[in-house]
């Protein structure tokens, strides 16, 4: 069992494309998680929200808030709610209070399937239509992977707008992004809840593939939706801010359903709003 870097991949998938197909190569995922675990003071520092007073004041006797934190994280089985109720439930007040915070750590994002139930009001949960030719992953993949959580965050801004939801995400490849800086992978997490925005860029990531077993790991950078909250710097820079895990199955496609698809892969190319995560 060895992890292997995005440059050998390419002959691991080769060996296993015997056991999932004949030619044409076809595949997609099925099933798993996605794990992410954020780095609360690498955020904290990369952000420009720091409005308030750390200590107690006469005028603002709430201590000690931090400039972005994580207040609540609902998994996959919180799909029925609406954009409203991710925002608004369990929300003990709203001041920034430290006891506010829980842990950001292990944030378990399952993988949708190929359909999923109608979205909530103001929910953009996405089905998974990824698809690749195992022989060469990263000049076939098309579309996406869909995540099912959301995150609400705690900004150090005055209420009630200091709520940012997070969610609703997929996992997708682009290979424009590939190398542009040292450690940069082409794969980025993308929030569509709210609006369209990079969620995370994936630095150092690597691939185990064992039988039909895909895991990718590596570690996480602000996206561009992080900008309005100050942290351009921060992106620009490729701070690491946290880690991932994917685990995930690989299974062959049809061959007819596979060339439908690659006929079609120039429309699973939308162009995105550029506006911030709300």
């Amino acid at each position: 069992m060895t992890f292997i870097k995005r440059p050998i991949f390419i002959t691991a998938v080769i060996v296993f494309s015997a056991v999932i197909s004949a030619a044409p190569q076809a595949a997609t995922v099925s099933g798993g998680a996605l794990i992410l675990n954020l780095n609360r003071d690498a955020i904290i520092a990369g952000v420009d929200t720091d409005n308030y007073p750390d200590a107690p004041t006469v005028d603002f006797p709430v201590c000690c808030r931090p400039s972005l934190y994580v207040e609540e994280f609902y998994d996959a089985s919180a799909a029925s709610l609406n954009f409203a109720q991710l925002r608004d439930n369990n929300t003990p007040n709203l001041d920034d209070l430290e006891s506010d915070e829980i842990s950001a750590v292990g944030l378990h994002y399952a993988i949708n399937g190929s359909s999923i139930a109608p979205n909530p009001g103001g929910r953009e949960n996405r089905a998974t239509d990824f698809t690749f030719d195992p022989n060469d992953l990263f000049g076939t993949a098309t579309g996406s992977i869909g995540l099912g959580g959301v995150i609400r965050f705690r900004v150090d801004t005055t209420p009630p707008r200091n709520r940012i939801l997070l969610g609703d995400m997929t996992l997708e490849y682009d290979a424009a992004e590939e190398g542009r800086t040292p450690g940069r992978s082409g794969w980025i997490i993308t929030n569509h809840i709210g609006f369209d925005a990079g969620a995370f860029e994936l630095f150092d990531v690597t691939t185990l593939l064992v039988g039909d077993t895909l895991t990718i790991n590596g570690n996480l950078g602000f996206g561009w939706g992080f900008d309005h909250l100050g942290a351009t710097d921060a992106r620009l820079s490729d701070a690491r801010i946290g880690t991932f895990s994917l685990q995930t199955t690989v299974v062959p496609l049809p061959a007819a359903a596979w060339l439908f698809l690659s006929g079609c892969a120039g429309l699973l190319f939308s162009g995105r709003a550029k506006k911030g995560v709300s």
